[in-house]
């Protein structure tokens, strides 16, 4: 009996890695819905809703400045300073040092701890300034440097950061056996928070992470994704369509299609690009995916529009499922 009971010892700590693997990519899914479901509330206007799933949320990824920010907006929103302040505090120590712009604080605008605020984000800002963003990689389950592998340059949102967009895409990505590139966004807004300047700027950082993964990888010329998450995703647009002879895919998430895109149909090599659009019904750039898969229809080109029930500016909550099923939608025939 006592040998017995060794075995089942030693039996229990060899699972105990796999058990709190399987809890923790429990709570980062738990973590994601909160997430899902704050955006959309907030982008529905129900604030007081949206720190509530924010919160939630933050308990799990506490070191997630846009979940602070986010917050600390919010409250700005209702008026609520006190705890605007304090949770701007919050995300200024976790990274965020860019939001004078950012019209959710108006109502903070005269309050002279947001200006004080706004003094010390700036000079942390110059310091970042002269840094280098080298773009954060994954690399497939099974990598081998002499293997080819098709890839994928992803674009994070207005705020985002390239490492939690690279968490929320390895899941679906990693098992397909693609390398996944996240450059940093050409605006600096601090350690952990960036953006994109105008089209022709994210169009140089994505040739620059192209060049990046020919130099450091082989790679499948021929199988080249742009991915891009709402500002990221309108990015993605733009210059998977202006030069189609170097990508092979679209893939955009609540991303808004430009109506002076539609010149870039009329190339003919726009033909062998292939367009999966994901979206929220709640969101405002819906209409402009409807309109961009009707006209890309009609010129002949492969586009698949996915919108989604109450879902307002955010990823599909089961983010995973969805990523591989558009992956696996664009690969088909390759």
């Amino acid at each position: 009996m006592k040998k017995y009971k060794n075995k089942t010892l030693i039996f229990m700590f060899l699972f105990l890695p796999f058990i709190l693997f399987a809890n923790e990519e429990e709570e980062k899914d738990k973590a994601g819905k909160y997430i899902s479901e704050g955006m959309t509330a907030y982008s529905t206007g129900n604030h007081t809703h949206a720190i509530e799933l924010f919160k939630k949320a933050f308990i799990v990824r506490p070191n997630y400045s846009a979940l602070a920010y986010n917050i600390s907006c919010c409250y700005a929103l209702q008026h609520e300073k006190d705890s605007a302040i304090t949770w701007l505090e919050k995300a200024i120590e976790l990274g965020a040092y860019k939001f004078s712009d950012d019209e959710d604080f108006a109502s903070l605008k005269k309050d002279k701890r947001f200006q004080e605020l706004e003094k010390i984000a700036e000079q942390k800002i110059k310091e970042l300034e002269s840094k280098e963003w080298v773009p954060v990689i994954v690399l497939p389950e099974e990598f081998k440097e002499e293997n080819q592998y098709p890839i994928i340059i992803a674009l994070h949102g207005f705020g985002g950061n390239p490492v939690n967009l690279s968490k929320t895409l390895e899941p679906g990505v990693r098992p397909l056996d693609f390398i996944l590139c996240c450059p940093y966004g050409s605006e600096v807004r601090g350690s952990t928070s960036f953006s994109w300047g105008d089209y022709e700027v994210s169009e140089k950082r994505i040739l620059e992470a192209l060049e990046f993964l020919k130099e450091n990888y082989k790679i499948d010329t021929e199988n080249i994704i742009l991915f891009g998450y709402s500002r990221g995703g309108a990015r993605v647009f733009y210059t998977g369509l202006k030069i189609p002879e170097v990508f092979s895919a679209i893939i955009s998430v609540t991303g808004y299609y430009d109506e002076d895109f539609d010149d870039f149909l009329e190339q003919e090599a726009v033909k062998d690009t292939k367009i999966y659009m994901m979206i929220g019904e709640k969101y405002r750039s819906l209409e402009s995916n409807k309109r961009a898969e009707k006209i890309m229809k009609e010129k002949g080109i492969s586009v698949k529009l996915v919108i989604y029930p109450e879902l307002g500016h955010a990823f599909p909550p089961n983010s995973k499922e969805e990523i591989q099923k558009a992956l696996t939608w664009i690969m088909q025939d390759k």
